[in-house]
C-alpha cells in the first residue's frame, strides 16, 4: 500500500489524480447532474428556450406509456437471457480451452473476435445475415427447411429473440477470457489431490472449479447485467427499435425522446430510471455475494 509521508507526497498524488478526476467529472458527474435536473423540467433542447419546472410529471408520463413498459419488459428479458447463457457458456468454453489442447490459442482467438468489434458493426453484420435474402434463410432453403424461413427482424415473434441471440453470441468470448484468467489462478495441486481421491471431471468442476471461481463469476454477472441494461447500438443497428417499436429498449427510447422528439425532460427521466436499475442490479448482486460468503 502506498504510504504518504509528507505534504510533497500528497501534492504528487493529487497532481497525478487530477487529470482523471477532471475527465471523470466532465464526462460522468456533470452529465449525471444535468440529467437529474432536466428530468424534472420540460425543455425542448433549443438554447434560449424556456425551461419549465415539471416535478415528477416526466416520470409519471413515461411509466404510463405502453412503449416504455414494453421497453422495460424487453430489457429485463435481455438481462435474464444474457445472465443465464453468457456465464455458463463462457465457463464451459474456458474450462475446455484451459486444458491447453493443440490449437487452443486459435480457438481462444476465434471466440474472442466478436468482442473486438463494436456492437454497431456486429449488429450490421447480423442485420444482413437475418435479411429475408440473407445467409440464414439461404441455409434453411439448402437443407430443405424452407418452411422455417422467415423475415427474422420484421417478424413480431422473432425480432426481439434475434437481437437477444446476437447479444449472447457477441459477449461469450469476453466472459470466457475473464473466466479463463480466473482458471489459471487455481493451483493444479488441488485438482491432483482430488484425482487421487477418485474425483472425476464433473465432480472436479462442481466441487473445485465453480467454488473457487465464485468471485469471478459474480463479477461476470454484474458486468453482464450492466451491459445488458445499457444495450443501444446493437438494437439501433439491427432494427432501429422496430417493427412498430416492439424491440425498443429504454436506451433507444431515451435516444428517440431526447434527440428525435426534443423531449429532453422525458429522455432524462428515462436515463435516471436506467441508472436506478443499474444501481439496483449492482446492490442485489453484491448482497447475494455477501450472503453466500457469510454462509461459507
Amino acid at each position: 500500500m502506498l504510504k504518504i509521508k509528507n505534504k510533497k507526497d500528497i501534492l504528487t498524488v493529487l497532481v497525478f489524480l487530477l487529470p482523471a478526476v477532471l475527465i471523470y467529472t466532465a464526462f460522468q458527474i456533470i452529465p449525471l447532474v444535468q440529467a437529474g435536473y432536466f428530468s424534472v423540467t420540460n425543455w425542448n433542447g433549443i438554447a434560449g428556450s424556456a425551461i419549465e419546472f415539471a416535478g415528477l410529471e416526466n416520470f409519471k408520463t413515461i411509466f404510463k406509456s405502453p412503449d416504455f413498459l414494453l421497453a422495460l419488459k424487453n430489457m429485463f428479458k435481455m438481462v435474464v437471457f444474457s445472465v443465464v447463457f453468457h456465464t455458463p457458456a463462457a465457463l464451459l468454453l474456458a474450462v475446455a480451452l484451459n486444458t491447453r489442447c493443440r490449437g487452443f490459442r486459435i480457438f481462444k482467438a476465434m471466440y474472442f473476435v466478436p468482442t473486438v468489434f463494436p456492437l454497431s458493426a456486429v449488429g450490421l453484420m447480423w442485420y444482413f445475415i437475418f435479411m429475408p435474402t440473407g445467409a440464414i434463410n439461404a441455409f434453411l432453403d439448402v437443407i430443405g427447411l424452407s418452411d422455417m424461413m422467415a423475415p427474422w427482424l420484421v417478424n413480431e415473434s422473432t425480432a426481439m429473440n434475434s437481437i437477444i441471440f446476437v447479444n449472447i453470441w457477441a459477449g461469450i468470448g469476453y466472459y470466457m477470457v475473464i473466466l479463463l484468467a480466473g482458471l489459471t489462478s487455481i493451483p493444479e495441486d488441488v485438482y491432483e489431490a482430488a484425482a487421487i481421491d477418485g474425483a472425476g471431471p464433473v465432480k472436479k468442476f462442481f466441487c473445485i472449479t465453480v467454488p473457487m471461481l465464485k468471485d469471478v463469476i459474480f463479477v461476470c454477472i454484474l458486468i453482464d447485467i450492466m451491459g445488458s441494461v445499457k444495450v443501444f447500438d446493437l438494437v439501433y443497428a439491427m432494427t432501429g427499435g422496430g417493427p412498430n417499436g416492439l424491440t425498443n429498449l429504454p436506451t433507444t427510447l431515451l435516444y428517440n425522446e431526447a434527440f428525435k422528439y426534443k423531449h429532453y425532460g422525458q429522455g432524462s427521466a428515462i436515463g435516471i430510471v436506467i441508472l436506478l436499475i443499474c444501481l439496483a442490479g449492482t446492490l442485489a448482486t453484491n448482497l447475494i455475494q455477501a450472503k453466500m460468503k457469510k454462509n461459507d
